[in-house]
Order: C-alpha cells, then sequence, then structure tokens
C-alpha cells in the first residue's frame, strides 16, 4: 500500500531541453529505475562497480554474439529494442555482471534525435504503441532509444553505429556492423545518453501491448526486420 501511494505521488525529473541539461549517467540512471518502478515495474538497482571496467579490446563480445545466435550485424540498424532486449542475458552471462535494457532519450550535441516524454513512455507501459503512433507527422518511426548499461556506470551500444553507417554509407562505412562500448560520452563523438526506462519487463510489456512487434525471442526473429526505424541524423 505504502509503495503504490509512493508511486502514485512520484514526480519524475525536468526532461532536457539541451545537452549541457543532461548531467551524470549514473544519477540519470536511477532516476529512470525509480520511474520505471512508478509504472508498476520491479527493477534490480545497481551496486556501481566503476573500477571493473569493460574490456578495452572487447574480447566478450565475441562469444557473447555467438552465443545469442547472431549471423548478420547488419540487421541491427534501426532496430535498437529488439537487439538491446535479446543480446542483454548473453551479455550478462558473458560479462558474470549485471546489464540494464536501458530506453530513452540520446542527443547530438543540443538536439534530440529521440525524444520520448515520460508522459510517452508511462502511456506506452500501459497501451502499447500503435501502427498510427509511428506514422503521424513529424515522427521518424518508434521515438526512443534503447542501449544497455552495465554495473561499471558504463554502455554498450549495439545498434546506432550500424544505423548511421546504414544512412550514410559514403561517410560512416566505417561504422557498419560496430559495437561501442565505454563510458557513454566516450561511444560517439558529442552524443548523450539520457536514461529514462530501465529493465527486460519494462521492454517486454511495450512488446507485449503493442501493435507491431519490437522483440525477438531467437536468432530467426532477431535478424527479420518487421519494421525500420529511421531516424533523422
Amino acid at each position: 500500500m505504502i509503495k503504490s501511494i509512493r508511486n502514485l505521488l512520484y514526480r519524475p525529473p525536468t526532461i532536457p531541453t539541451s545537452g549541457e541539461d543532461i548531467g551524470d549517467y549514473q544519477t540519470n540512471f536511477v532516476n529512470a529505475i525509480r520511474f520505471t518502478e512508478s509504472c508498476g515495474f520491479s527493477v534490480e538497482r545497481p551496486d556501481w562497480n566503476p573500477h571493473d571496467k569493460l574490456e578495452a579490446e572487447g574480447s566478450f563480445l565475441e562469444p557473447a554474439l555467438r552465443a545469442a545466435g547472431v549471423k548478420d550485424l547488419t540487421k541491427a540498424a534501426f532496430q535498437c529494442l529488439k537487439w538491446s532486449h535479446y543480446l542483454a542475458p548473453h551479455l550478462e552471462q558473458k560479462l558474470g555482471r549485471r546489464v540494464w535494457v536501458t530506453i530513452g532519450q540520446i542527443w547530438k550535441e543540443d538536439r534530440a534525435l529521440f525524444s520520448p516524454t515520460w508522459k510517452d513512455l508511462r502511456n506506452w507501459s500501459k497501451q502499447g504503441i500503435t501502427v498510427e503512433e509511428m506514422h503521424k507527422p513529424g515522427s521518424a518511426g518508434l521515438n526512443l532509444h534503447a542501449w544497455l548499461t552495465v554495473d561499471s556506470g558504463e554502455v554498450i551500444e549495439p545498434t546506432m553505429m550500424t544505423s548511421i553507417a546504414t544512412l550514410y554509407p559514403s561517410t560512416y562505412s566505417h561504422f557498419l556492423c560496430a559495437i561501442g562500448w565505454g563510458q557513454p560520452a566516450d561511444i560517439l563523438s558529442d552524443h548523450k545518453y539520457f536514461p529514462m526506462a530501465v529493465g527486460a519487463e519494462f521492454a517486454e510489456c511495450l512488446h507485449s501491448k503493442s501493435q507491431v512487434g519490437l522483440l525477438a525471442s531467437n536468432p530467426q526473429e532477431l535478424h527479420s526486420v518487421p519494421v525500420a526505424i529511421v531516424f533523422g541524423y
């Protein structure tokens, strides 16, 4: 009862209006967990291990991708929620540490490439996402970005680089099939991540209530592309 009242009275922090407003990633991540809890989902809170960084050479990636049955990284383009959710348990098992699916905004300098609001996320968790909403005027498809957060405070970015390379092959072909990891501010130059919702349970709820399938339960579904989510970069 006390928890229900606390969630009912919860008010999320102010949405950023510029890249400078985003602030500390770990603080924002804990705020995102609190928001997710207010939507009725349980999320394990992080016990941050900032000194236990991901390996710079990324030796954890290949065995995790192999265990996941990943055949074609080009299929990750514009499929951030599907790939992040699917890869999370495989990376968690390989790393032997906590990895969270994370949903929110991503900014390039002072422009939000994806800009869901707290109201959007709360409504989607209750009603799902309609096809009409994804195609409404001014929309770029599914207006959210998803990535992975590790208990070191670092992130793993499975899809954004391949998406950029697919949109601009003459300029960013070297990004194709690339996966980034490390401190949030270091993944892509001039980009910042703003976490808003956390956990597989939240992502699975969006999938179950939406008109379009957003997740994959096997490698075949992972490599299929039922809808392409294109953003204005």
